[in-house]
């Protein structure tokens, strides 16, 4: 007798075919007629289009940051105006983590209301009645330097060396030699 198999379920089915590919098997479905699941291809799309992404944001958030830098005049002061209203000169430089530090500062401070004798001067007249104030002369004693949060930093100007604040400093510095 000659051994021949039997098949309990019948004749194996056929593949499943794409009729867009003349009667080819489909990728989508394996020899035995099922479909393949080959969700690695769009899952390392995803993620390499992710780390692009990435890679992109970190390197504009890294240009924005080392260009707010560059924009600082070493040989010139700075006004540095705050969030809070207040402004200070001095010399700015840009430290890393997001951190500004002021030096050799400055402050214009108006005169008090009782040392006023007219109250109702004139903007022309309280501006010549302000007064740059060297930090360090203060009840609290600080030390001449400063270091701020970015966040807390509303802009920066660099002084022109022939305007009025920079003339001052230069004057400042020249009576006390």
């Amino acid at each position: 007798m000659d051994n021949v198999p039997v098949r309990a379920s019948g004749p194996a089915p056929a593949p499943r075919t794409n009729p867009a590919n003349s009667g080819r098997p489909s990728p989508a479905f394996g020899r035995n007629g099922k479909p393949t699941r080959n969700i690695l291809k769009p899952v390392l799309i995803a993620l390499g289009t992710l780390l692009v992404l990435a890679i992109f944001v970190f390197a504009s958030w890294s240009l924005y940051r080392s260009s707010v830098a560059v924009q600082i005049d070493t040989s010139k002061y700075q006004a540095v105006f705050f969030t809070n209203g207040q402004v200070y000169f001095g010399k700015l430089e840009k430290l890393s983590g997001g951190y500004f530090k002021l030096n050799d500062i400055y402050y214009l401070q108006a005169p008090a209301a009782e040392e006023s004798e007219n109250l109702q001067a004139t903007t022309t007249q309280e501006a010549a009645d302000v007064q740059l104030i060297k930090l360090g002369s203060e009840v609290h004693g600080p030390e001449d330097a400063m270091v701020m949060n970015e966040d807390q930093i509303l802009f920066f100007e660099n002084l022109k060396t022939d305007g009025k604040v920079t003339t001052s400093i230069g004057e400042y510095i020249n009576q006390k030699k």
